[in-house]
């Protein structure tokens, strides 16, 4: 996947490096070598599921302590971020 920029008649060398990167951009080029730098194996059925329980029981556990008092409601900055 090489990509090819040729200098046109009176560019700058800002204008043909902002044009390059324009092209890696849009051709995705940058985005599938990281993909292949920061692989991560795809995880089993049974680590989904273990995740998925930790996840819940923590929830659970959180939920419990804010309802006893232990835990403040609103969380102090920097964690626990809802998507």
């Amino acid at each position: 996947m090489a990509i090819e920029i040729k200098r046109k008649n009176n560019e700058s060398n800002e204008a043909l490096l902002r044009r390059f990167q324009d092209k890696i951009r849009r051709s995705r080029t940058l985005i599938v070598a990281k993909k292949k730098r920061f692989f991560e194996k795809e995880k089993t059925k049974r680590q989904c599921r273990e995740d998925a329980k930790r996840r819940k029981y923590n929830r659970e556990k959180r939920a419990f302590m804010i309802k006893i008092g232990k835990l403040p409601e609103t969380p102090e900055r920097g964690g626990f971020k809802r998507r």
